[in-house]
């Protein structure tokens, strides 16, 4: 098997750029939260080190600032006699002082009579959902806890990057280490200065409101849990352990990112999150956080142009670059696609 690195860049920057963020600025610690440590039994496996990775980081970011953008978040349409469905891709969490509108963004919200966005994060019946299909799906339904499955080696760093930014590992004793990874990463950015409420779907959703459009999903809360939770149990410790290693590095590497999406280099953002040969997934990982839920969401695109009006789809931009990107389909199947 090829073996990627999935860490800070698979969990973290996908969480960014490929997953819509159901954390926010507090841990998601379930009240019964396990205390009970248990010793692991499992072999120590291999584990490359930080500087292995962090120059595999490099390298990879060397090949996307080779590339340059328009000089803003790119956006692409398609259209057909009665329908023009613009696509914009997002960043779930932002700096807030970061300036990203566009003069194209604020048309296409303007024309928009929908809006829509990966799922419903909003309604009433959307934080049952994330209770019961996301945060549920985060925790052991068979008994075990997380220190049970990890060995010494791993435990010893990812407790010590949990009490660096203030959580005991007790704390996460019940989740599934998918779950406890997207919890640590999120935590770690929110501590650094990124903001969920400044994320873009949050910004443009609260602005769709106040101006009394309609709201359109391209996937369920269950659907996009999948995503992570049907990830083997050893993807989803290397995911985690990577994230507690180069936790202190991770603000900087999203930097990097969003700094490729500002200036709409779609190129750059494929080399670091969606090139099934560079850095950032497992062979499994990349399948599933972003070809399969890519090739999901070309149907429900495509019924989108059988209803006349005006449609803007903002989702995360990973989605949108790359050899596997929506993009990509979308012209594969004929269909042309005004953009980058």
């Amino acid at each position: 098997m090829n073996r990627r690195h999935l860490g800070v860049s698979g969990a973290v920057l996908g969480l960014a750029l490929t997953l819509t963020a159901c954390g926010g600025d507090q841990p998601a610690t379930p009240d019964d939260a396990g205390t009970t440590e248990t010793a692991a039994t499992t072999e120590t496996p291999d584990r490359v080190s930080k500087e292995e990775i962090l120059a595999r980081f490099e390298g990879t970011l060397e090949k996307a600032q080779a590339t340059t953008g328009s000089g803003s978040p790119a956006m692409w349409t398609l259209s057909d006699d009665d329908t023009t469905i613009n696509i914009y891709g997002t960043v779930h969490l932002l700096r807030p002082d970061l300036e990203w509108r566009s003069d194209a963004l604020d048309q296409a919200i303007s024309d928009a009579e929908t809006i829509v966005f990966e799922v419903d994060m909003s309604s009433e019946e959307a934080q049952r959902a994330i209770a019961t299909d996301f945060l549920a799906r985060g925790m052991f339904q068979d008994g075990r806890t997380l220190k049970e499955v990890l060995n010494d080696e791993d435990e010893a760093v990812i407790s010590a990057a949990f009490d660096s930014i203030g959580v005991p590992l007790d704390a996460m004793n019940t989740f599934e280490p998918w779950m406890a990874s997207v919890n640590l990463g999120v935590m770690k950015l929110v501590n650094d200065g990124y903001d969920p409420n400044s994320g873009v779907e949050t910004v443009i959703e609260a602005e769709g409101r106040a101006a009394g459009k309609s709201f359109a999903y391209l996937e369920s809360i269950s659907q996009q849990a999948d995503a992570f939770d049907l990830l083997s149990e050893e993807d989803q410790i290397e995911m985690l352990y990577e994230s507690a290693l180069l936790l202190d590095d991770s603000p900087r590497m999203l930097d990097q990112l969003v700094s490729e999406w500002a200036d709409g280099d779609v190129a750059g953002i494929g080399a670091l999150m969606a090139d099934p040969e560079g850095y950032g997934f497992t062979d499994e990982a990349y399948e599933r956080l972003l070809v399969k839920r890519n090739e999901a969401w070309i149907p429900v695109i495509e019924e989108m142009l059988e209803t006349p009006g005006s449609v803007l789809i903002a989702a995360g931009a990973g989605h949108f670059a790359g050899p596997d990107s929506v993009i990509t389909m979308l012209r594969d199947k004929g269909y042309e696609v005004e953009g980058p």
